[in-house]
């Protein structure tokens, strides 16, 4: 490529992105890679990690980032963590707007134990956490009247159930909730017919299929089945599989049975054939029970009417009769006594009630408030006079102490500027208002002789 023509970064990318595209076996569905799992943040919707080499020593361990998307995703049974050891198929290819390789993952499984095993462990810790699988278990019925079950339309499991419930009790009423068992869309489609059938008048439910291999029976390890059976308001019994299988579902059930016949035997416990003769025996140990506790009472019938008091009523009423009489004659006497009692008390309550009546109380405070009245004009009237005498005697006083009295004798008082002036603070030619009993007068000083 000449210096003057050079590529762009967008075009180099898309030059190598062509590149793992073209290669054969880079762009296959039968890329398989195993690594560790890392740097693994979960997403709500397309799943982002990288996969790393740990057989390679730390100095030189690489690793490849890689994409899931979600509907590859959602086929995924098990949990990812980061340090699990996984084998992924896909394709390898170039995300143009870092310019790096990725690996496209369709495919993964965890390494060693099985991918559906490490999804049905990671479950059951999840729910033996919770406490679904520790709840009280509800007892089966031995006689139900109607049983709901949820299975498929197989006609061998149907069969063995029809005929061993018909075999052992033909009045149960049978009614079946067909569901797909197997495959992708198995799970919600059972923990609905479960749930509708929980919403129906029945005894017991029972959720059954036959044997297969564990990705087969894998819809009864979902998480939505076995909150299902637990949600339950009736008691559930599982029959998935072969004895040797053991399902979410089986944990999650009020009880567990290898096979659906065996449901069929768990959900009639008590044969029909054993109720009747049962109820046979019972009928004929009433019936013979009554024939004797009859004969016993007509016997003591006929005793009874053999014996003396009964043979002479009159004597055995003799005695109560005088009983009576004696009781009625204490009953009247004791009737007047206790009428001339409450007579003699209700008198005592009238008079006590007329003293404490209203118009005696008025009396009595009318009475009390002509005394109080008289007794306060009196002490007024004293009050008043002793003023009156206090009053004058001050007015007496008073009136001595006037300085009017002494003007009146032939004296008076000199001021300037309204104040009263003495000679120690006059000098001549100093103007003075002199005041008289009757009046005053304007003078002047002419000499100002000053004491000691």
């Amino acid at each position: 490529m000449p210096k003057t023509d050079p590529l762009t970064i967008g075009q180099l990318t898309r030059y190598i992105e062509r590149k793992f595209t073209a290669d054969p076996y880079l762009n296959a569905r039968t890329l398989w890679v195993v690594g560790e799992l890392t740097d693994y943040r979960p997403n709500s919707y397309h799943q982002y990690f990288a996969l790393k080499d740990d057989t390679a020593a730390d100095h030189d361990q690489t690793k490849i980032k890689a994409v899931m998307f979600h509907s590859a995703f959602s086929k995924v049974r098990f949990k990812l963590e980061n340090g699990q050891k996984v084998l992924a198929r896909g394709r390898v290819s170039v995300y143009p707007a870092r310019g790096e390789y990725q690996l496209y993952v369709d495919q993964l499984e965890a390494v060693g134990t099985g991918s559906l095993q490490v999804a049905f462990e990671q479950l059951y810790k999840k729910l033996k956490k919770e406490g679904l699988f520790d709840r009280p278990k509800r007892p089966i019925p031995p006689f139900p009247k109607r049983v709901a079950i949820v299975t498929s339309n197989d006609a061998a499991v149907k069969h063995d159930l029809i005929t061993t419930f018909r075999r052992r009790n033909p009045l149960i009423q049978l009614v079946f909730y067909p569901t797909k068992v197997q495959g992708e869309t198995a799970a919600p489609q059972i923990a609905r017919q479960i749930e509708r059938a929980g919403q129906g008048d029945y005894d017991a439910l029972i959720v059954a299929r036959g044997g297969g291999s564990r990705g087969d029976l894998w819809a009864f390890n979902e998480e939505v089945v076995g909150r299902a059976i637990a949600a339950a308001p009736l008691p559930v019994i599982s029959s998935v599989g072969h004895e040797t299988d053991t399902t979410i579902a089986d944990l999650a059930a009020d009880a567990r049975e290898a096979t659906p016949t065996a449901a069929a035997v768990r959900a009639s416990a008590w044969l029909l054939t054993d109720v009747l003769a049962n109820l046979q025996a019972a009928r004929a140990a009433l019936v013979h029970a009554l024939q004797e506790g009859l004969a016993r009472q007509q016997q003591r019938l006929t005793a009874l009417k053999a014996a003396y008091p009964l043979a002479q009523p009159d004597r055995l009423l003799a005695q109560p009769s005088q009983r009576v009489d004696e009781l009625r004659h204490r009953l009247v006497t004791g009737e007047d006594l206790l009428l001339r009692q409450e007579a003699a008390r209700l008198q005592h309550l009238s008079d006590q009630l007329a003293g404490l009546g209203p118009q005696e109380q008025l009396r009595r405070q009318a009475s009390q408030l002509a005394h109080d009245r008289a007794a306060l004009g009196q002490a007024y009237r004293l009050t008043l006079a002793q003023r009156q005498q206090k009053l004058a005697r001050l007015i007496g006083q008073l009136d001595s102490l006037s300085p009017l009295k002494v003007l009146k004798r032939g004296y008076a008082y000199a001021t300037q500027d309204g104040q009263v002036v003495s000679a120690a603070n006059l000098a001549p030619g100093a103007a003075l208002n002199l005041h008289f009993y009757d009046g005053k007068a304007v003078v002047t000083v002419d000499k100002v002789e000053k004491g000691d």
